[in-house]
């Protein structure tokens, strides 16, 4: 992430001494004496303001690595995707739900790396010396409720996944203090999200400010996208409520993200993002800060790819090895025509600004035909729309292996159907239809009422169209998997496994329904490694 460039002196340092005291070479007494001149000691670190800012970074840039397990497990094993053809064993064996203790994707290191760093951040800022021009303590307690949202974060995230699991909240800065956790139950871990983002809200910010060269501040649109404000925060609130089906907090967690002033209504085909602009969300950045709410960002510049082009181009020449797919089912549901004909005008019959063309496309080298054996995610590899045609064009896609730009872990039109959810479970039909309808509106759609819901409607059906409407807004963003178990444990667990079993092949449907009938198959493994290192731990 460019704003968040790594600096890691702290982290060398902290490394070394574990290192240290792992080999324990007393022989090297005379050697150890001498004060190393490339590495920062952790008392030598914490002095002023940029020490600070530096330790921030630092936990932002775990979310880099992050951004690969969340677009694979949060795709892969629901029914928006489905395994390219040059899949391999880990990804096929997500999309079919038997994930082996080996699968990369069980390796939960990367999760706990962001929560160590946001530990060192919530140890140590406070013992930064204050500066009442720099670093003020209404500054510090921004950073120490930023960084309480990312361990939020990561451990949601860990729960959603495993279930019970490891819980600190304390920092690993020595090879000397580790201790080998037994799991925690996942209410508990879920109970301290709770009040770390309770924390969160009271101390961050409405937006990020950064200093000018005269040391007055100004407001930054790119970090208020790149980093956790009160938006941030009010968006994983209700998320996690959902998930616990504390309908009614997770409407006042919408109503607190609206009371921010920060975020204006969606509005409708005309808007900035609407219409045919809709797929600026993903090309255009910072011109649309207000949909952006918290993204993490890759720059090919300063080397920061991520895996997304790998995963679903079929471009060998590009660095592709097209291993996810668009299902048919959700190709189907942005063009019911398709492999025929689509309509990128049309949106009586077709998802018209959001379907062929900006989520989805044709497969390389054009990307623009229509019925392409090989269809591929578009969101991730192009710069602007294709129009489908008969004949071959330079397509508008991102040059090879450049696969950067943002990867929005949280925006508007997430937030507006999280919203419309927990409307519709306390009872408020008529505004839960109204958020929909906003999104809807943006995309060029026709309300919700066309397709025959409304008030009358069942909150069963209302939460089926907005299951409907999440995937279509936000397919590939890392997110489906995620709803369905939502959904699923608002007392519905066959949304879940109908989901699943329509996507995948018939020959899987025993299977899968021997499998998914059983809640606790809807998690990973753990991954053996792990096993292995730490002997209170069993597998699930």
């Amino acid at each position: 992430m460019k704003i968040f460039y790594k600096k890691t002196s702290v982290f060398i340092a902290l490394f070394c001494t574990a290192i240290l005291t792992i080999t324990g070479i007393s022989s090297c007494k005379k050697f150890l004496d001498v004060a190393p001149t490339d590495v920062t000691r952790d008392q030598d670190f914490l002095t002023d303001y940029w020490d600070a800012q530096y330790m921030l970074r630092g936990a932002y840039q775990a979310l880099q690595p992050l951004v690969d397990y969340i677009f694979v497990l949060g795709e892969v094993q629901g029914d928006w995707a489905k395994p390219g053809s040059g899949a391999d064993s880990d990804i096929v064996q997500l999309a079919e739900h038997r994930a082996k203790p080996t699968n990369r994707y069980t390796n939960w290191s990367p999760y706990y790396d962001l929560i160590n760093r946001a530990n060192f951040v919530i140890k140590n800022v406070p013992r930064v010396p204050p500066d009442q021009n720099n670093f003020s303590d209404f500054i510090k307690n921004q950073y120490i409720g930023e960084a309480k949202y990312l361990r939020a974060f990561a451990y949601f995230h860990l729960v959603r996944n495993w279930g019970d699991v490891p819980y600190t909240n304390t920092v690993v800065d020595d090879i000397s203090k580790v201790s080998y956790l037994s799991v925690t139950s996942r209410e508990t871990i879920l109970d301290s999200c709770e009040k770390d983002l309770t924390e969160a809200f009271a101390k961050t910010d409405f937006v990020a400010n950064v200093f000018n060269d005269d040391g007055t501040l100004r407001v930054s649109n790119e970090q208020t996208r790149h980093r956790v404000t009160k938006g941030t925060v009010c968006a994983l609130q209700a998320e996690l409520y959902l998930w616990r089906n504390k309908y009614a907090l997770a409407n006042t967690a919408c109503q607190a993200w609206q009371n921010t002033g920060q975020y204006t209504f969606l509005g409708n085909g005309s808007s900035p993002t609407g219409g045919d602009h809709w797929f600026d969300i993903f090309t255009l950045g910072n011109s649309l800060f207000n949909e952006g709410m918290f993204t993490c960002v890759f720059t090919y510049s300063t080397r920061e790819t991520s895996t997304l082009m790998m995963l679903t181009s079929n471009d060998p020449a590009a660095g592709g090895k097209y291993m996810v797919a668009p299902s048919d089912i959700a190709i189907k549901t942005y063009n019911p025509n398709w492999p025929n004909s689509v309509s990128i005008t049309n949106t009586a019959t077709d998802d018209a600004y959001r379907g062929f063309g900006a989520t989805y496309a044709g497969g390389a080298p054009s990307y623009n035909r229509v019925g392409s054996a090989n269809p591929v995610i578009w969101k991730w590899l192009g710069t602007a729309k294709v129009a489908p045609a008969s004949i071959d064009v330079p397509p508008p896609v991102r040059l090879p292996y450049r696969s950067e730009g943002d990867f929005h872990l949280t925006r508007q039109g997430d937030m507006y159907l999280l919203w419309a959810e927990a409307l519709n479970r306390i009872g408020d039909k008529a505004n839960s239809i109204s958020k929909i309808n906003s999104v809807r509106g943006r995309a060029g759609m026709p309300a919700a009422s066309v397709s025959g819901i409304t008030t009358a409607s069942t909150n069963d059906q209302i939460e089926d169209f907005i299951l409907r409407e999440r995937g279509l807004e936000l397919g590939y963003e890392g997110r489906r998997w995620y709803d369905l178990m939502r959904i699923a444990r608002h007392g519905r667990p066959r949304v879940l496994i109908d989901a699943v079993e329509k996507r995948a092949p018939a020959s899987l449907t025993p299977y899968l329904e021997a499998t998914l009938t059983d809640q606790s198959k809807w998690l990973l493994p753990i991954n053996e490694n792990e096993l292995k290192l730490n002997p209170n731990l069993k597998q699930h």
